[in-house]
């Protein structure tokens, strides 16, 4: 495949992609703020609400599905989705490592006094606030797949096919963390650079294990941790549909302030620890 084939295909790819993921988002908070409103019990609240979060993660599957098959003959299970019986154990690794590493970071924030933890909804009624965690959950759980299924599945499968490996890594890298600053304008600098170095990480996983299950746990555990475990503000807003809510202050550049603790230094002090935990834990021939 030609560079200009090459760059062609991604273009037609990321556009369907990024149109189909703004109106499945926006279809699905729709239907969200209905199913909060229905007169019905918390189960079928709950199951509602399951449902609907995955209507972003179908839509970019079905796309994804379509360019491979039709544009390149091959199977979804091609771009390393392929399950044997080490994938949900490379799922668990990703998963407990970044569960250390954003505990670390927020731990570090508490003690330096730049976190105030505060109860959130779910510690006054917890059963009533139940379909909101859960609907939090799965949204979390669905982007860290659907985010893996689109750049370490088909952009990168594109470019190592024509360019080789290190061309998929670094370009696949930077694809995603542009992507993250042209869907909130007023991302940081330094959340572009982490998402950047998060990027490398999670591609370097993708091709030395051949699947995407270990950066699906990497990216689900450090989703999941970091908004409905912790709280912590997510692209400018607070999340409050989590065990506790986390105020973030201090300076920005160590703690990404309002925006995200992967906007600061300590989100780059948690990947770092996840590299080299990665290396020394995870089942890779490094």
């Amino acid at each position: 495949m030609s560079l200009f084939e090459t760059c062609a295909r991604l273009a037609a790819y990321l556009t369907c992609i990024g149109l189909a993921l703004e109106l499945s988002h926006r279809f699905y908070w729709k239907l969200n703020s209905r199913v909060t409103q229905l007169q019905i019990s918390t189960s079928w609240r709950s199951i509602l609400g399951i449902t609907i979060a995955t209507l972003p993660m179908g839509t970019a599957v079905v796309i994804t599905a379509t360019f491979v098959t039709v544009l390149d003959n091959q199977s979804l299970l091609t771009l390393g989705l392929r399950y044997d019986g080490d994938s949900m154990v490379r799922v668990a690794y990703g998963a407990g490592i970044a569960l250390g590493c954003v505990t670390l970071a927020f731990l570090t924030g508490l003690l330096l006094g730049h976190i105030d933890v505060k109860p959130s909804k779910m510690s006054d009624d917890c059963v009533a606030c139940l379909p909101l965690f859960l609907g939090g959950l799965i949204d979390f759980m669905s982007a860290a797949i659907f985010e893996e299924v689109i750049f370490r599945g088909y952009v990168f499968y594109i470019l190592l096919e024509s360019a080789g490996l290190m061309p998929a890594v670094v370009v696949s890298s930077a694809i995603f963390s542009l992507a993250h600053l042209l869907k909130h304008r007023n991302t940081p600098v330094f959340f572009t650079i982490n998402a950047f170095i998060f990027g490398l990480i999670l591609a370097l996983c993708r091709y030395h294990t051949g699947t995407l299950w270990l950066p699906i746990g990497l990216h689900f555990g450090w989703n999941v941790v970091s908004g409905p475990i912790f709280g912590l503000p997510y692209s400018g807003r607070s999340y409050e549909r989590g065990v506790v809510v986390s105020d973030v202050s201090g300076p920005l550049w160590l703690t990404g302030g309002s925006y995200s603790l992967d906007a600061g230094a300590l989100g780059t002090i948690a990947l770092a620890v996840a590299a080299v935990g990665l290396l020394t834990v995870a089942p890779m021939p490094w």
